[in-house]
């Protein structure tokens, strides 16, 4: 199946998605109400913080909030695309139903990857954009065209960290039974993009950067933005994502050449 046909396929999974979703749709208003009241969650802290201070290591509360923008946003995306369908595949190897997704004339992973989608849940990305021009409009910054498509690109670099970050999580579950410890921890440490990459030194700083990138995720972006991302900290964000990107398909076509399905 070429690719676009494939893009087709995954289309009509998150159409039939969306009808599912109109159907019962108090579990829609519902999940889209916890998505809010956890948005407003997310963002308490900061306003705790910066009613005592009044800038976190030289970032301004409205240069804070686009970095907590972009944090609601990833989270959006991640909740509504990513982790129904990776938790899916979990449970799919254990019940040796992948056998059916393995045998279709399409690529595995963009299945396994894309097949459903959680509305609800894009709540975060609006409320996330929302942030942006209330921040932007605080600083009377106007971003340049230019800007606004470095952030994007630096936007697309770390959902793209996020996807490679999860299905790793996933495909271990080839080899363990319990993968669910996994999940949890990158959970936990997504939610440290909430704050501005200044605020960690040191060991953490590298960790955040390079093995756990949330730094990529959701500060860099907001410097893009703002015009202050030299171009070679960009392509070096950009190259961070395509190398992630490359390790996970790689990492996924070894597990799935482990898989002994359910029939052997």
């Amino acid at each position: 199946m070429s690719i676009s046909r494939a893009l087709d396929a995954v289309g009509a999974s998150w159409r039939a998605s969306l009808l599912a979703s109109t159907q019962y749709r108090g579990n829609f208003v519902l999940s889209t109400l916890f998505s809010a009241l956890w948005t407003a969650w997310s963002v308490l802290p900061l306003i705790v913080v910066f009613d005592h201070v009044e800038s976190i290591k030289g970032w301004s509360p409205a240069e804070a909030t686009l970095v907590m923008a972009w944090f609601v946003i990833l989270r959006g995306v991640l909740e509504a695309v990513v982790q129904p369908n990776l938790t899916t595949l979990v449970e799919r190897v254990r019940s040796g139903t992948l056998d059916f997704v393995l045998l279709k004339p399409a690529d595995p992973q963009l299945l396994v990857s894309f097949s459903s989608l959680e509305p609800g849940r894009l709540f975060d990305v609006p409320v996330g954009l929302g942030l942006v021009v209330w921040a932007l409009d605080q600083m009377a910054y106007s971003p340049s065209l230019l800007d606004v498509a470095a952030a994007t690109a630096l936007t697309v670099a770390g959902a793209a960290i996020i996807y490679a970050l999860w299905l790793c999580a996933a495909a271990t579950s080839f080899w363990w039974v319990k993968v669910d410890s996994l999940t949890y921890l990158l959970g936990a440490v997504m939610d440290a993009g909430r704050w501005p990459g200044s605020v960690y030194r040191g060991a953490v700083r590298v960790l955040f950067t390079f093995v756990f990138p949330i730094i990529v995720m959701t500060s860099a972006p907001p410097r893009a933005l703002l015009g202050r991302l030299e171009a070679l900290h960009f392509f070096g964000c950009v190259a961070l994502a395509v190398a992630f990107a490359v390790g996970s398909r790689l990492f996924w076509r070894r597990a799935v050449a482990s898989y002994t399905s359910a029939s052997s």
